[in-house]
């Protein structure tokens, strides 16, 4: 991993945004719904690049530029596969990106597109010296047959990026299952709105700087998102909402920072903003970690407490990966860093390894 130095000077706040010095690299389809969502409410974030290989990924887009990779060409569908065919267009998304300080790469894991494409567009983007931010969404708990490529992409892009923002599927998802989906972009955009380009009016946010300096560790971040209910003044019940989702995913014991922004519907006292963010330390980290906070008022008629946390040296998706599971124990992995899903008979491995 290259080791940047880029301070806020190098991606300034101007107007009306950020411009080119920051690129949003949606991968996928997951990746290009979230960016969508993400490119309506903030306006700060002005760049987008989507590559997909599906073209109603971005039928509805209105602000972006887009690649796609024609599947059809080869029959296949696989990582690997795709990879090779996003490999040949490497000029043109070096083409897009060479203005950019700042790359965040968005995309769901588990399926052919983000698992094949999003670690290689990781990787491209360090090669040109840019910090680099993946965004990765895992599937749910019972799409088993995504498990295993969303390991072993998981694990390659952590040993690449500067930071990983990890979000779990399973910890979003509270509507039935017709509107989980965009129920969780709808989450996902709103907490990135906040963290890295927002802008409104009656807000506290931490800066850009200060996020990309938290993300930048050899540990996980993960993010979580959720709301007080009916109850519009229950600061710290929104807090602890967002906070219960940790346990699931991660050793809570291990966070050793974490970034808060509350949404409310009115103004919120100091008292009260300590009072509610104070309670997080009962439910993450040792009793020595740090907090850094941000407030927006005005835009709901609930209370939103949208929490990312890191200092996590493992998730619950490391066990996604069955390779390390049958030969990381006797210490002769010999594939770390090579192309798993093309050096091994994957669905070989998977059959045997099935419980």
């Amino acid at each position: 991993m290259l080791k940047l130095n880029h301070t806020l000077q190098e991606y300034p706040y101007s107007h009306p945004g950020y411009g080119k010095k920051v690129a949003v690299v949606a991968v996928g389809t997951a990746g290009s719904k979230v960016a969508a969502q993400l490119s309506k409410q903030s306006r700060l974030l002005e760049h987008y690049l989507y590559v997909t290989c599906d073209e109603a990924d971005v039928a509805n887009v209105t602000k972006g530029e887009f690649v796609l990779i024609d599947a059809l060409v080869t029959g296949k569908s696989s990582p690997y596969a795709l990879r090779g065919l996003a490999e040949e267009r490497v000029n043109e998304i070096r083409q897009h990106l060479k203005e950019s300080k700042l790359v965040f790469v968005i995309s769901g894991l588990g399926g052919t597109v983000g698992s094949g494409i999003a670690p290689w567009i990781v990787r491209e983007a360090i090669q040109m010296n840019i910090m680099t931010v993946a965004i990765v969404l895992m599937p749910f708990a019972f799409e088993k047959q995504k498990h295993f490529f969303a390991g072993s992409a998981l694990k390659r892009i952590r040993a690449m990026a500067h930071g990983v923002i990890l979000i779990d599927n399973d910890e979003f998802a509270k509507q039935p299952v017709v509107d989980a989906n965009a129920e969780i972009n709808e989450k996902i955009a709103l907490a990135l709105n906040k963290l890295l380009g927002s802008s409104e009016e009656r807000e506290i946010t931490v800066a850009l700087n200060n996020v990309v300096n938290f993300l930048r560790s050899n540990s996980y971040s993960v993010l979580c998102v959720d709301d007080s209910g009916q109850e519009a003044k229950e600061y710290s019940k929104a807090v602890m909402n967002a906070a219960s989702h940790f346990g699931k995913t991660v050793d809570t014991s291990e966070a050793c920072k974490s970034i808060v922004h509350l949404c409310t519907g009115e103004s919120i006292s100091m008292n009260e903003l300590v009072s509610s963010i104070g309670c997080l330390s009962s439910r993450l980290g040792n009793g020595t970690m740090s907090i850094e906070y941000g407030l927006s008022t005005g835009l709901t008629n609930t209370t939103t407490a949208v929490i990312m946390a890191t200092g996590f040296s493992k998730t619950k998706f490391d066990n996604y990966d069955p390779i390390d599971a049958v030969l990381g124990k006797t210490g002769k992995n010999n594939l770390e860093g090579q192309d798993l899903d093309s050096s091994v008979n994957c669905q070989f491995i998977l059959q045997n390894l099935e419980c």
